[in-house]
């Protein structure tokens, strides 16, 4: 089950939000709270998952709230509701989900919950440490879907989300916190970039490309991958001990 507070000072965008929420199928509890305080005293004392949240309220404003509930539960993801399209650096302090920015559309509030829902599911799994010994296991929306990790080349991050290649040239997108997402990962990958985490099996050869970066090419395989040259000696010692074993 996944729960969500919603927070907001105006009872006509609480109320359009929980709708969409209730409509969407993909939620069972909604609760609903009038400023930040309230948000504050509620996460207090239940567990939720997910806070959509309007950054421009009375008594305290949204970033100040979710910073506070951040610290009260680490696990609780945020979307961030506001009426300007340029976000302030603080909000991202929190690293938010997304943002939905007001006059919002349903579309936008399914499109934010949809992303919202998939890092939840993500960090569950993770939290967990849940390894299998041959299949990555990953959740869109409500539905598992798994691959063999020999199958995997790498996982690029890519804003929000997380691309991840195949042998057989897929891309396949899903959304998942990256650190998250390394800790799932059996020993022959190796998180190579803060955009990249690649196979170690499937690497081909590397090649410098500036004073702070190399270029990982795979075999049999078009796309490349960054190395930064700071984790250039642990990646050559995983390389070499993955090859022997």
């Amino acid at each position: 089950m996944i729960k969500v507070l919603v927070c907001d000072d105006d009872k006509i965008v609480r109320d359009d939000i929980e709708k969409t929420i209730k409509d969407c199928g993909f939620v069972d509890y909604v609760k609903k709270v009038n400023n930040g305080l309230e948000a504050i005293e509620f996460i207090k004392n239940d567990k939720i998952d997910l806070l959509i949240i309007d950054i421009d309220m009375p008594y305290k404003n949204g970033i100040e709230c979710a910073k506070e509930i951040s610290c009260i539960d680490k696990d609780v993801h945020i979307i961030f509701v506001t009426g300007f399209a340029d976000y302030s650096l603080e909000s991202f302090k929190v690293h938010p989900v997304d943002f939905i920015v007001k006059p919002f559309t349903k579309e936008k509030i399914l499109d934010s919950l949809n992303i919202a829902i998939d890092h939840i599911n993500s960090h569950k799994l993770a939290k967990k440490n849940f390894i299998e010994d041959t299949l990555f296991i990953y959740k869109v929306r409500k539905q598992v879907h798994m691959i063999n990790f020999d199958d995997i080349v790498m996982f690029e991050k890519n804003s929000r989300a997380v691309n991840l290649y195949t042998r057989d040239h897929d891309v396949i997108k899903f959304y998942e916190n990256f650190e998250d997402l390394e800790k799932r990962l059996p020993p022959n990958f190796f998180g190579s970039h803060k955009s990249y985490i690649v196979n170690l099996k499937l690497i081909h050869k590397v090649i410098p490309i500036s004073k702070s970066s190399l270029e990982i090419k795979f075999i049999n395989f078009q796309e490349s991958a960054t190395l930064s040259k700071s984790l250039e000696k642990d990646f050559l010692y995983r390389f070499y001990r993955t090859k022997r074993f």
